[in-house]
């Protein structure tokens, strides 16, 4: 039998300095999440909020970044992501509970350090794997990070529940140093280009490739539903459901062993071949379980909802994924457009994000958790459109 090739070494730094960025993501995701709805009048508008401002810097961040992505070493400007994440714990540690009045500033910044981290990641991880490796970097990608979460929400439930959110913030800036100086040991960016940021040529390129197309209108379906709101809405539920940051970080924790298992499995016998079939399987799944919940909304039908999450719909998520780095290497984006292709990519992303917190921000205002349990219906309508378009362009991008 024919051993597969390994990862190459910078993919698995890569990997670490995730898993370390996962933990990070954890606290000033899921848990200050909940620290926000514990602190909030309305608790629904305070989160949606917080999201809406995050992404929209993020947005705004990858257009500002991408010529000097295109043209500098992209490790030095990864390295550059630990400013904003250090800001923001820095601020969490001085200003304590009065955070909550600072929230517009804060998800500003955070998302300052969202972009820093996946701009120019995103053109690494394109540049630095073999198109043949990239379907198990991506299910590996996402192993760390539920191995991560395995550990890291009880831990910090734990933390936060004997100590403070203060505390925690202190923990995470020296693991901040740790992540530093993983990123020395990389290779730099081979690929730079002298040329400027060409978005007009790149939409010429993108009108002359349906399969580009058909793979942005996916991405902006994803970033309303599973790369958006619906993780937001699955924490949140979780804390009205079960109130505590220790049940917070349990069953995060609990539902992270069955997605790390979904992840392996996938990593280890996940096939091109097999991607249609299992996106179907994924999105009928998806579908029923929501189906369930919205008829009869109980902790139960919740648990079943949230078992699908991490492990069906993040089938879906790892195959679109893949597919979106391969179509990258493909005959389609040439090497003078990898920062633009990213870039509109993520420009679709964060078109569905913003329209997806814009109206959790308004479900907020007039509603209430009986209006969020309605706009899941909204969400999985996206996530079966997402499963159905992408078994569509399977055959055109892995054959």
């Amino acid at each position: 039998m024919t051993k597969s090739p390994a990862l190459p070494n910078d993919s698995k730094l890569l990997l670490a300095i995730h898993s370390l960025h996962k933990i990070s993501s954890l606290f000033l995701g899921t848990f200050l999440i909940s620290f926000i709805m514990q602190n909030s009048v309305n608790e629904i508008l305070s989160v949606s909020l917080y999201e809406l401002f995050t992404h929209m810097a993020l947005g705004v961040g990858f257009f500002i970044l991408a010529d000097w992505v295109k043209r500098k070493d992209k490790v030095s400007v990864f390295k550059l992501n630990l400013i904003p994440k250090i800001i923001c714990l820095g601020a969490i540690v001085f200003l304590k509970e009065s955070i909550i009045h600072y929230i517009v500033p804060l998800a500003i910044v955070y998302g300052m350090h969202v972009a820093l981290y996946w701009s120019p990641l995103h053109v690494m991880t394109g540049e630095k794997i073999p198109a043949d490796l990239m379907s198990r970097f991506v299910s590996y990608r996402s192993l760390v990070s539920r191995v991560t979460k395995v550990v890291a929400p009880l831990i910090l439930g734990l933390f936060i529940t004997a100590g403070s959110y203060e505390d925690m913030a202190v923990a995470l800036l020296v693991l901040c140093f740790v992540e530093f100086g993983l990123m020395f040991f990389m290779k730099p960016s081979m690929h730079r280009l002298k040329k400027k940021v060409d978005l007009f040529g790149f939409w010429r390129c993108m009108m002359r490739f349906p399969v580009i197309r058909r793979l942005f209108f996916i991405e902006t379906l994803r970033g309303f539903s599973i790369d958006g709101a619906l993780g937001t809405i699955v924490i949140m539920y979780t804390v009205y459901m079960f109130k505590t940051d220790l049940n917070l970080g349990i069953f995060t924790t609990i539902f992270s062993i069955f997605a790390i298992g979904t992840a392996f499995l996938f990593g280890r016998f996940g096939r091109k071949s097999a991607f249609s079939r299992l996106m179907f399987a994924s999105t009928l799944a998806a579908l029923c379980s929501l189906a369930l919940f919205v008829t009869y909304t109980s902790e139960i039908t919740f648990l079943i909802y949230n078992f699908v999450y991490v492990t069906a719909i993040a089938v879906m998520d790892i195959i679109a994924e893949t597919n979106m780095y391969c179509l990258s290497k493909s005959k389609c984006v040439t090497k003078n457009h990898k920062v633009e292709y990213f870039l509109f990519r993520e420009s679709a992303l964060n078109a569905g994000r913003t329209v997806a917190y814009t109206s959790l921000f308004l479900v907020g205002i007039f509603g209430g958790y009986e209006w969020l349990r309605w706009y899941l219906v909204v969400l999985t309508a996206a996530i079966v459109m997402v499963g159905f378009m992408s078994i569509r362009i399977n055959s055109c991008i892995n054959n």
